[in-house]
């Protein structure tokens, strides 16, 4: 509260007594907002100062223009809730207002439920909290949007316009522009060399290394006149099963579950020790809570879905927050196997362990699918370099489609988007290539400086930490902390 109201008087944009009178009438430090309803500065400039602030762009709702339909997106209680407002929805990313933009949490909650890559904008609260009134009252009578009194006027009247505001940006030394593609391919006789940044060997062991094989243990005893559904009973002897919660109970449901199939448990509390466990132990299948701490289970779970060594491990996401719709969007967008909702139901949780131990992992026809993604993105990869932009896009769109789990056509798919200068969409498929493999350090650079061209100064520190704590490289590994170094403003 205080350092936005410094800034506030150091930009000339509150006197020292206005900034006495907001400060006297703020609630819960809420400064900007106290000012806002006091008359004393517009909404632009208290933007602007809240944006300098936090590290990311602002939203002047004023200039703004919000499609109602964003509300069934993101419900108006949960919007009003947590003092969020949705005010553009792409295909695969949404640029969401926050009252709060640094709650990660949140961010991550709503990237879970709409499975799409959340881009932060600071906003004044008050100035939120007004707007998602009036676009309640649009939606209430059939309006396509709501516009701000300042917004430019549209073709599209349910089309969105953002009112973006930038804080000071600071002066980054060397250019911004993203890096060339690294990867080469040429065909030697009737075979294709590829060398992509995902080529290198990922930290997943090949196979489970004798501490973590299974306990042997004994199926319970089958009465002779048994039926069906309890004759499965122990159909997991011989298989590890990793269950991850950071509720001890619900982890020790899931467990006992588990172990009445015949399986063996390992367990963890959060999303990072999860993914090591999985990488070391290669358990046959995984009970991940979407929103665990640390690293959320939904990420976890592309982060295994787009490794293709863990690949085959089945997955299934679990939460007692989201219900219904949330099943069918999480298999889709994040490439579970199954979902799950808390508290388990018995017979659900054990029909659904059943069948994951007894079947394979994947589909055959999502097989052919992957193959024929393949040859998209690398043909599309040859005419990115070709300089055939708007093919390679068309190319690259169709790999991603085909295999949502393709890091690469993602990957591509990002470096054709920002050469024609869609850095949204282009943030937003570098997201995915680097939630897919966390561990390959140039899906966290391209991200990272995407970010710094868009001004999210907060997540391109955050992307070049990921690429730094990647990097095995010494010298690049120097490079990218100086980066962040300068981002940081040390």
């Amino acid at each position: 509260m205080a350092d936005l109201a410094a800034l506030l008087v150091r930009s000339q944009v509150l006197s020292p007594d206005g900034a006495a009178r907001a400060l006297a009438a703020a609630h819960d430090g809420d400064i900007a907002s106290a000012t806002l309803r006091l008359g004393l500065a517009a909404e632009g400039a208290l933007v602007r100062a809240l944006a300098d602030l936090r590290g990311c762009p602002g939203v002047d709702f004023s200039k703004s223009v919000i499609p109602t339909a964003n509300l069934e997106v993101v419900a108006p209680a949960f919007c009003r809730q947590r003092r969020v407002l949705p005010l553009s929805l792409g295909k695969s990313e949404l640029v969401l207002a926050m009252a709060d933009p640094d709650d990660h949490a949140l961010a991550d909650e709503i990237r879970f439920v709409t499975g799409r890559k959340v881009l932060r904008y600071v906003a004044v609260p008050a100035a939120l909290e007004r707007t998602l009134d009036a676009v309640v009252r649009e939606r209430k009578r059939g309006a396509p949007s709501w516009r701000g009194p300042q917004a430019p006027a549209l073709p599209d009247p349910a089309a969105a316009w953002v009112g973006v505001v930038h804080g000071p940006s600071k002066k980054i030394e060397s250019g911004i522009d993203l890096p060339e593609i690294t990867s080469s391919m040429e065909v030697v006789g009737v075979t294709e060399v590829e060398e992509t940044p995902f080529s290198a060997p990922t930290p997943a062991r090949r196979s489970r290394p004798p501490e973590h094989e299974p306990q042997e243990t004994a199926p319970p005893r089958v009465p002779d006149d048994a039926s069906t559904t309890v004759r499965l009973e122990g159909v997991g002897k011989g298989y590890l099963v990793l269950v991850a919660d950071a509720v001890p109970e619900a982890r020790d449901e899931a467990a006992a579950a588990v172990k009445k199939q015949g399986a063996t448990v390992l367990q963890a509390a959060n999303g990072r020790a999860a993914l090591d466990l999985i990488r070391e132990a290669r358990p046959e299948l995984v009970i991940l809570d979407a929103m665990l701490p640390m690293m959320p289970g939904f990420e976890v779970c592309r982060a295994v879905k787009g490794d293709p060594v863990l690949r085959p491990t089945r997955v299934v996401l679990t939460s007692a927050i989201h219900r219904g719709t949330v099943a069918a969007d999480a298999k889709i967008a994040f490439g579970a196997d199954a979902f799950l909702e808390k508290p388990y139901r018995p017979d659900e949780l054990n029909r659904t362990l059943k069948i994951l131990l007894l079947g394979p992992a994947g589909d055959p026809a999502d097989q052919a699918a992957r193959a024929v993604a393949a040859t998209a993105w690398r043909e599309g990869a040859k005419l990115l370099q070709a300089g055939r932009l708007e093919e390679a896009v068309a190319l690259l769109r169709e790999a991603s489609a085909k295999d949502d789990l393709s890091a690469e056509a993602h990957y591509y798919l990002g470096h054709a988007l920002a050469r024609q200068g869609l850095l949204f969409e282009a943030a937003a498929a570098f997201s995915r290539a680097a939630e897919l493999r966390p561990d390959v350090p140039e899906a966290h650079e391209v991200l990272a400086l995407t970010y710094e061209q868009l001004g999210f100064q907060q997540s391109a520190r955050e992307a070049w930490a990921r690429a730094v704590e990647t990097c095995k490289d010494e010298t690049r590994r120097r490079t990218m902390r100086e980066r962040l170094m300068r981002l940081l403003g040390t």
